[in-house]
């Protein structure tokens, strides 16, 4: 199976965004030599890694459509949600000691050059955009909310 090779076509034009994809495809390369040298335990640890990572990404890429009001916000979400809850199921299998290991690391390897050239591409003019007018970041309701109740005090 061939890995994931870095291009252009992965690139999204946001730099951070840039740098998480690149160390995310570069755990699913460390995954998959794992599994081809028969280290299932690292395999494991692996996917638990790339896993905790994946979400720390979707954090931060949340926050920038949540920031830049990207109207497709939740079904993004959403997605990544989905990922997550895969993987995990993924590595609780394998924990279990169910041999999951090549179906792990073909979802993961699809999912992601998937997600990242379409999704996320078509995410990215949008919050490039917000980002190079110089717009303010978009507040959500339930954070205006929560400062209208409890606002912030100086100190």
């Amino acid at each position: 199976m061939p890995k994931i090779i870095w291009s252009d076509k992965l690139t999204t034009g946001i730099p951070s965004i840039d740098e998480q994809h690149h160390e995310l495809i570069e755990l699913i390369n460390i995954l998959q030599d794992n599994i081809e040298r028969g280290e299932l335990t690292l395999a494991g640890q692996t996917l638990q890694a790339l896993t905790e990572k994946k979400m720390a990404h979707c954090m931060h890429e949340e926050e920038l459509l949540c920031q830049s009001g990207f109207p497709f916000y939740k079904p993004h979400k959403r997605q990544h949600e989905s990922f997550v809850r895969e993987c995990t199921a993924f590595y609780q299998r394998a924990q279990a000691g169910e041999h999951v290991t090549y179906k792990a690391l073909a979802f993961v390897k699809l999912w992601m050059v998937k997600h990242i050239r379409g999704e996320d591409i078509d995410y990215a003019n949008f919050v490039r955009r917000h980002i190079e007018s110089g717009a303010e970041p978009v507040v959500p309701w339930h954070l205006r909310t929560l400062n209208r109740f409890f606002p912030k005090r100086e100190k």
